[in-house]
């Protein structure tokens, strides 16, 4: 729980720092993507004119599959933009869990993969065309059922 005292905001800024299971986030490990380290979060909460500003960073560390090739593949990730405002409500603590909670899994990729570079699999036999080239041709003949749209003048 990420919470923090209203009363003690309002005098001074609060420094927020510690770690949440990587089961905070909710995701099922897969073998496609798993959270494989505590999610760690370094903030600074401040009083501003008529509330709170919320700023740092979040980050943890992931592990799963290549989208493109399919190899085991680990990476971190980070959210370090955190910039959360909230109106400073009549008790004692706001908590703000699921608004970090949230910002951390608008981080995450919708594919896991091992480079920018990765060139897959290819199509037709499946070989890693980051290790090795295959025979297969490059570009397919086009279907032959489409021929008679290429005459038409539009």
């Amino acid at each position: 729980m990420i919470k923090f005292s209203v009363a003690r905001l309002e005098k001074e800024p609060i420094e927020l720092v510690g770690d949440e299971p990587a089961e905070w986030l909710e995701i099922e490990p897969s073998e496609l993507l798993s959270v494989t380290a505590p999610v760690h979060y370094d903030l600074l909460a401040k009083a501003v004119s008529g509330g709170a500003l919320v700023e740092g960073k979040v980050r943890t560390s992931l592990s799963g599959t290549c989208g493109r090739c399919l190899e085991p593949v680990s990476c971190d990730v980070e959210n370090s933009g955190v910039c959360l405002f909230y109106e400073l409500p009549e008790e004692d603590e706001l908590d703000i869990t699921e608004d970090v909670r949230a910002e951390m899994l608008l981080e995450l990729p919708m594919n896991l993969l091992c480079s920018e570079e990765c060139r897959g699999l290819c199509p037709h036999c499946g070989k890693n065309l980051n290790r090795e080239k295959c025979a297969c041709r490059d570009e397919e003949e086009p279907d032959a059922r489409w021929g008679a749209l290429d005459n038409l003048k539009l």
